[in-house]
């Protein structure tokens, strides 16, 4: 392999990706040395197993991914592949091993076997695996990522980005998934895999948005979105509890997969609370002096979530 492509020995990338595999390695049932390794390739994003244990990204892939999440939703499908000897069996669905060189073999007293065995197991790791194979290879995956720790959501949203990029660019190099299940069926299958598990869809957390923070600045109270100022106040401790509580809400209830109606202001009786969802978030007499009205934080919460979910366009088409 690496007579192909050029290996990356950048130690930044590689412990990157050691760190990630430390934490799949307590999951991992086959006894074989695992090992991640990086090769030059910025044009595609591709990853691919060897039967022994080794792992290679691109740096297409490494490019493309958002954050350590999706990397390791990446890694926890070739993963898979090892895990469940899949070269092994395409190799043998595909009878690479023809009885010609099954009689080379013989005749030279096993010296061709190492070089026509690596020559079968290349073409079946660079072809496509079988669907059947493909789609345990992320049900596999999904298992393995969720017991090492990270969000199932994370091998949602680089699908998604890849969707994006072919929606986009038609001629887009899909890389590793090129043969693999058209990316549409994958999400959805995926998405569906993990609501049955009784997990949630929160893609925020993969892409590090849609983050409210409060802080205190030249004796005012700033809550922000994703750096996006939505109040500004005067500071003092009752304006600095009641921006916390409305953080601590927002950060709860907001997703990049509500709808704009979903935010919303409500009337009980005489009073009148903003909602993000079913959470109540404030009401309007908890404002604290000085507020602009509920309706003007409605809107610019609005002109947040969309500015976050046009950083990932592809949460506006699959839900």
């Amino acid at each position: 392999m690496e007579k192909t492509w050029e290996r990356v020995t950048d130690p930044t990338i590689t412990a990157r990706l050691n760190m990630i595999l430390t934490h799949f390695r307590p999951h991992l049932d086959r006894d074989l040395p695992y090992e991640v390794r990086a090769i030059k390739d910025d044009e595609i994003p591709n990853a691919f197993s060897l039967p022994g244990g080794i792992v290679y990204f691109t740096t297409g892939m490494i490019q493309l991914a958002e954050s350590d999440s999706e990397l390791a939703g990446v890694m926890a499908h070739e993963l898979a592949h090892t895990e469940k000897k899949h070269v092994m069996i395409q190799v043998a669905r595909n009878q690479k091993l023809s009885l010609l060189g099954l009689g080379i073999i013989v005749a030279t007293g096993g010296q061709a076997a190492a070089v026509l065995l690596t020559n079968v197991a290349q073409v079946a790791i660079m072809n496509s695996y079988s669907r059947d194979l493909e789609e345990e290879a992320d049900m596999v995956g999904l298992d393995l990522l969720i017991k090492a720790g990270y969000p199932p959501s994370a091998m949602i949203t680089l699908l998604e980005r890849l969707a994006e990029e072919e929606l986009k660019r038609p001629y887009f190099e899909p890389g590793i998934y090129q043969s693999h299940p058209k990316l549409k069926d994958r999400i959805a299958y995926l998405k569906s895999t993990i609501m049955t598990k009784g997990l949630a869809l929160n893609r925020k957390e993969v892409l590090g948005l849609l983050r409210v923070e409060v802080t205190e600045e030249d004796n005012f109270c700033l809550l922000a979105i994703d750096e996006e100022v939505i109040l500004k106040l005067k500071s003092n401790p009752d304006t600095v509890a009641v921006l916390t509580h409305m953080a601590a809400g927002l950060n709860k209830a907001l997703k990049l997969e509500l709808e704009p109606y979903e935010v919303r202001i409500i009337n009980v009786g005489e009073e009148s609370f903003f909602c993000v969802g079913p959470d109540r978030i404030i009401s309007q007499k908890d404002l604290p002096a000085g507020a602009p009205s509920l309706e003007e934080i409605r809107d610019k919460i609005l002109l947040a979530l969309e500015k976050a979910r046009q950083k990932h366009t592809f949460t506006n088409f699959i839900r």
